[in-house]
């Protein structure tokens, strides 16, 4: 879903880039010709700014990354900057929600300022899940034999 998704949006882009050259029309086929050419080149260009910012020792590229992914694929920088400065900006017809969509966290991390991170020690690190009490520990365990024994007695 996440794909066709950001397939349709490039659809979007490559028609409003058409427009803007002053093109009338394009048929649907050359569309999607277009539309598969912006996606090969953007994954290229994503490789090649994950490349460089690894090469670098860095795990999030920088622009100077990007700079050097586009020397790499051949484009002037200087030609892009004065494309950019003739061509007229053209804005996104539509409102695009962040992609993706964020989930809810489902680890056993606290949230902070809840009560566990308050009460957390400073030598336990940030990323560890908070400890269970041996009492709330013992529980669970009690009821977790309780279920298999109640499962093992009343087979389905």
């Amino acid at each position: 879903m996440c794909e066709s998704y950001s397939r349709s949006l490039l659809r979007v882009s490559v028609a409003q880039i058409c427009q803007a050259l002053g093109w009338d029309s394009v048929q649907l086929s050359a569309c999607h010709l277009l539309t598969d050419v912006l996606q090969r080149y953007l994954q290229q260009l994503g490789r090649g700014c994950h490349r460089y910012s690894e090469l670098y020792g860095r795990t999030d590229p920088i622009l100077d990354d990007v700079g050097e992914a586009f020397q790499l694929m051949g484009v002037s920088l200087h030609e892009l900057e004065d494309y950019i400065h003739n061509i007229e900006p053209v804005t996104f017809p539509h409102q695009i929600p962040s992609f993706p969509v964020s989930k809810n966290n489902v680890l056993q991390f606290p949230q902070p300022g809840s009560k566990d991170a308050e009460e957390r020690k400073e030598y336990i690190p940030d990323y560890m899940p908070p400890i269970v009490s041996s009492q709330e520990g013992l529980r669970s365990f009690v009821c977790f034999l309780l279920v298999c024994t109640h499962l093992t007695r009343f087979p389905n």
